[in-house]
């Protein structure tokens, strides 16, 4: 496996919820969502809704955004996201927490299975907390020091 996507699988991992971005509008509207899988690819699988498979099938380009507040550690992908019609996929990623927002589950007519394959990532880990917060609050404060 390709080392980029297992850096991205476990940064990505630490994190269960993100925030999706796609376009509508001339305007990009963000979504709390759940990836329910990870590929060797590096591509990331959700369950969604019909109404957002529409806005993929309209724009493909979609920015996800995670945030991993313990580690300090923040996420942003664009990519491209694909509306994949795979019972046997749906049926292999499905899970009880889904089922919250698909009480019939994969029997449920407004289900949809999206593909989101990452183009662009970037991430930011801030190893020092203390440092970072005293720069907001005091930007004159040099990194010398904390040392």
């Amino acid at each position: 496996m390709d080392t980029n996507v297992e850096k991205l699988k476990q940064m990505v991992g630490r994190c269960r919820v993100g925030m999706l971005g796609i376009s509508h509008d001339d305007k990009v509207q963000f979504n709390p969502m759940s990836h329910v899988d990870i590929d060797d690819h590096g591509d990331l699988w959700f369950f969604t809704s019909n109404k957002m498979r529409q806005d993929i099938k309209h724009d493909s380009s979609v920015h996800l955004i995670y945030l991993h507040e313990p580690a300090g550690t923040y996420l942003y992908i664009d990519g491209v996201a694909r509306v994949v019609n795979n019972k046997a996929k749906m049926k292999e990623l499905f899970n009880p927490f889904i089922r919250t927002w698909f009480p019939n589950g994969l029997e449920d007519n407004n289900i949809s299975l999206v593909a989101v394959h990452p183009v662009v990532v970037e991430y930011w880990v801030n190893e020092s907390r203390v440092l970072a917060y005293n720069k907001i609050v005091r930007p004159d404060i040099s990194e010398d020091k904390f040392s």
